[in-house]
């Protein structure tokens, strides 16, 4: 056999919250770790998301005075995955995501703390709760990184205020709408920014980082005090097997070719195949397509493939961590409706010019909804419209569009107007016809969910109903916050679509993070975690970090099982 280039315990492939949450354990568990990541930047989808993770139970639900429960965390597990993901996984992820939080707290800079008001996605459900589980990232300061912080993948630009600066996502609820508070959080946020100037001008970018960048930067900082091997612009080639287990891997670094022998094991922790053209017409309903998904352009199912390749089991290849996105011009990203959607004074339409769904619904079903609409009416070119009133476009926001009070139509640039991303017109015919809608269907869908609006109700969607849906409602609107009547001319409109925040579909693994065949039996030396694999969390989603929270958990997992082996074989070893 070929000699190798580089000997190590365990290579990670990814360097998103999985990859580096495994690399971080392996080394503190004594095993000599290189994490490689094909980009030329840290982080993965990780470092662009909200950053936020979901544990049931968690230390800071108890400091906030939120009671909860094992039990209940189980129960809620249960209820809402339909009884498609074993019992002993959900038992798993309630037991250790505590653990691997307490661990990482303890002995890691990762600092979260509780979202007491941020409710899970089916906070009425069994089990559910109405605050707590959803934790926030910490914001860090990015300066610690020194050179590394400009080596960090950028967040998202939807989450920059103003196109300068992040906030928490406890925050985000106090900068919704143009209110005094707001306006007062803006200007003190805005101070802050410029007490930070020295730094970003040192540094080459903003040093407050919140959500997923501090997250990231967080883990990036622990993993270079610890002097890990991590390489950018290197990409996993090929697995290399002795027999029918994992003992190293082919990789391109800046074009050269290095075998790794890896001694305990290959982590696949590169991410979904949210980029990836082929893969997502493949596997996913249709329509489908690279460029409605807000994730990072590396994820294009590198690691899924190679497991496959490997004889590894795939399950969930149909799913993604689904939201509604709108198209921003010249942004290479499509952008989040996650405030928009549960508003006041604005709905959904299809092409027929009606509703389909209960818009402020966690976002995963919305799309659904979506998918559920083609299904039902059989279009061929199906389009969605978000369409909204002179009351929602003078308060809210729309996508990078702010609120009317604060950035008014004429000040709006060319690449949003006319139609580009914001269509608008005098009334609903004239905005009907841009649209290429029925006006008489819209003018029915309207005079139907007015009506109701005003009393608070929807019989149809029940939107509103749900804690959830009334999160990012306006608390001015009686008596239902997040339903208000579509009436107040001029009329506007954004398209939107059917994207994802990345896939959730992969490789099938076991408790301990171990890629599993068709027949059930683990691939040795072989792990798996984060979006590279099929979800714990089925095909829904607990609350806000319900993406984070696992990708961490096995992560963990798949380098302790690592060192157990490790340690086993030492002792066999020795002994002999």
């Amino acid at each position: 056999m070929a000699e190798w280039d580089r000997t190590v315990d365990l290579l990670v492939m990814g360097s998103g919250a999985a990859g580096m949450g495994a690399a971080v354990r392996a080394h503190d568990l004594g095993l000599d770790v290189l994490l490689v990541e094909k980009s030329d930047f840290y982080g993965g989808n990780s470092a662009m998301s909200g950053g936020v993770c979901w544990v049931a139970n968690n230390p800071g639900m108890a400091q906030e005075g939120i009671p909860d429960s094992d039990e209940d965390g189980f129960t809620y597990l249960k209820h809402i995955t339909k009884g498609e993901v074993p019992d002993e996984m959900l038992w798993l992820y309630i037991r250790e995501s505590k653990r691997v939080l307490a661990y990482l707290h303890d002995k890691t800079h990762v600092r979260y703390v509780p979202l007491a008001k941020y409710t899970d996605y089916y906070p009425e459900a069994p089990g559910g709760r109405p605050g707590g589980r959803s934790m926030d990232p910490v914001p860090f300061d990015g300066s610690k990184l020194r050179e590394d912080l400009m080596r960090l993948r950028r967040p998202h630009p939807q989450s920059q205020i103003l196109g300068k600066f992040g906030i928490t996502a406890r925050e985000a609820q106090a900068a919704i709408g143009v209110g005094l508070k707001t306006m007062l959080f803006m200007a003190w946020q805005m101070f802050l920014y410029g007490l930070r100037h020295f730094k970003r001008k040192r540094w080459g970018r903003d040093t407050k980082l919140c959500a997923g960048n501090s997250l990231m930067g967080r883990l990036l900082y622990s993993l270079k005090e610890r002097n890990v091997s991590a390489w950018l612009d290197t990409s996993v080639e090929s697995l290399v097997f002795e027999g029918d287990k994992v003992v190293g891997a082919v990789v391109n670094r800046d074009g050269e070719l290095l075998r790794v022998q890896a001694k305990r094991g290959v982590v696949l922790a590169a991410g979904g195949f949210s980029r990836n053209l082929e893969m997502r017409q493949q596997y996913q309903r249709h329509p489908i397509t690279t460029e409605w998904t807000a994730g990072t352009p590396s994820n294009t199912g590198d690691a899924i493939r190679m497991g496959r390749d490997a004889g590894g089991a795939l399950g969930l290849m149909d799913e993604a961590w689904w939201t509604p996105v709108s198209l921003v011009p010249k942004s290479p990203f499509s952008w989040v409706l996650v405030v928009e959607k549960s508003l006041p004074h604005g709905l959904f339409v299809n092409q027929d010019g009606e509703r389909f769904t209960n818009e402020a619904a966690p976002y995963i079903d919305v799309v659904n909804g979506m998918y559920e609409d083609v299904a039902k009416t059989g279009a061929t070119d199906p389009r969605w419209f978000h369409i909204f009133d002179a009351s929602y476009r003078k308060s809210s926001v729309s996508g990078p569009i702010a609120p009317g009070k604060v950035m008014p139509d004429k000040q709006l640039p060319r690449r949003y107007r006319d139609g580009n991303y914001l269509y608008k017109a005098d009334s609903i015919e004239a905005l009907c016809e841009q649209l290429q809608v029925p006006a008489e269907k819209v003018k029915a869908t309207l005079a139907r969910f007015n009506e109701n609006a005003l009393k608070g109700e929807d019989p149809d969607f029940n939107r509103g109903w749900s804690a959830q849906d009334r999160y990012y409602g306006d608390p001015n609107v009686k008596p239902n916050c997040s339903l208000g009547p579509i009436e107040t001319g001029p009329f506007y409109a954004v398209q939107i679509y059917p994207g994802d925040l990345g896939t959730k579909g992969g490789m099938l693994t076991d408790a301990h993070a171990r890629v599993l065949k068709e027949d059930g039996q683990a691939i040795r030396g072989l792990y798996a975690a984060g979006n590279s694999t099929a979800s714990v969390m089925g095909r829904t989603y607990p609350g806000a970090g319900g993406t984070i929270g696992p990708a961490l958990t096995f992560g963990f997992l798949a380098a302790e099982d690592a060192a157990a082996h490790a340690e086993a074989t030492s002792t066999q070893e020795a002994a002999e």
